[in-house]
């Protein structure tokens, strides 16, 4: 009995297999939908049609992007495990994605109801203060705030945003005082920051060089994985020891769970070659986002994995709410 149990379960993943690659040979037969799980013309959205305009030329079919802000990133997000399993339906998933579970109740499984495609994208970040403060590196942030407690405070864009992650992973690290000020995104807060009612921020590269290069905030380190080329003078933030202290915002294609594995494969390959073309390089580099080393799906579901315990621990200590 227990052999043809087991026949049976071979020849049904033997059946699965075949029936996947029939669908790869002939995938993708019809036009594609890509969820973009924020507004239009965010950094979201531009990474986003950055990687579905190659990306359609590569597959043949036409890649079409839809915006669904709303719910913290969960609108856009629930609606991948009500998709088929075909590969057809896609979801710009973003640092959010194994963050807000831990804010709010979601109507999935951040892990296990998705299946991660290609690592795209990760966005650089600028730590930067009014000039008014008497602080020049993050080191003497910290030293700033450890003396002068209630006299710093930063702009917050939303709870569980890469910039609210950074900013108070580096306080629950170096354990000093910064008071976040919630804003409906970093447009409203950005004259605050430049006046002097905020002392502090953590602002996309693009936004941040802006306002450096003016002279109206003064940059202490980069969350990226080499210095700037526009700010060559600003370290990061691995290289003056704080490593430990930054949040890298990814962007990441996913489809639903158990989509097969031949369809994942077709997709992953397009973004790749997406990735190698100078012009899409060149639109990620306008966002303020380099193009990472590459990651294969198991590597980036690893990656998701270590993310959602490490965020889930830095929200449950640091009292974060959504």
């Amino acid at each position: 009995m227990k052999n043809v149990t087991r026949r049976a379960a071979l020849g049904a993943a033997t059946a699965f297999a075949v029936a996947g690659r029939a669908s790869a040979d002939t995938f993708p037969s019809k036009p594609l939908r890509f969820l973009v799980p924020y507004p239009v013309g965010g950094i979201v959205d531009i990474v986003t049609r950055s990687l579905g305009d190659p990306m359609q030329a590569d597959l043949g079919q036409p890649v079409v992007v839809e915006p669904k802000p709303g719910g913290n990133s969960t609108l856009a997000t629930a609606m991948i495990p009500q998709a088929p399993a075909d590969g057809y339906t896609w979801l710009m998933a973003t640092i959010s994605h194994v963050v807000v579970p831990h804010l709010q109740p979601v109507p999935y499984d951040a892990l296990a109801d998705f299946q991660p495609v290609a690592l795209v994208a990760v966005a650089t970040s600028v730590a930067v203060v009014n000039p008014e403060v008497p602080v020049k590196t993050l080191q003497e942030l910290v030293a700033y705030g450890k003396a002068n407690p209630g006299k710093l405070n930063y702009l917050n864009p939303g709870n569980g945003s890469s910039i609210h992650l950074s900013a108070e992973l580096l306080k629950n690290q170096y354990k000093f005082d910064m008071t976040s000020v919630p804003y409906r995104g970093i447009p409203p807060g950005m004259s605050d920051l430049i006046e002097g009612r905020l002392q502090v921020g953590l602002l996309p590269g693009p936004l941040a060089i802006q306002h450096v290069k003016s002279g109206k905030l003064r940059a202490l380190a980069v969350i990226a994985d080499k210095r700037l080329a526009t700010l060559p003078d600003v370290p990061t933030f691995g290289e003056i020891g704080f490593g430990d202290a930054q949040v890298m915002s990814w962007y990441v294609i996913t489809v639903r769970g158990g989509t097969p594995a031949p369809i994942v494969d077709r997709l992953h390959a397009s973004a790749m070659k997406a990735l190698g073309e100078a012009d899409t390089r060149d639109r990620l580099a306008k966002a303020g986002c380099e193009v990472p080393p590459p990651k294969s799906p198991a590597e980036i579901m690893a990656m998701w994995k270590a993310d959602y315990a490490r965020y889930g621990k830095l929200v449950k200590e640091a009292g974060i709410q959504g």
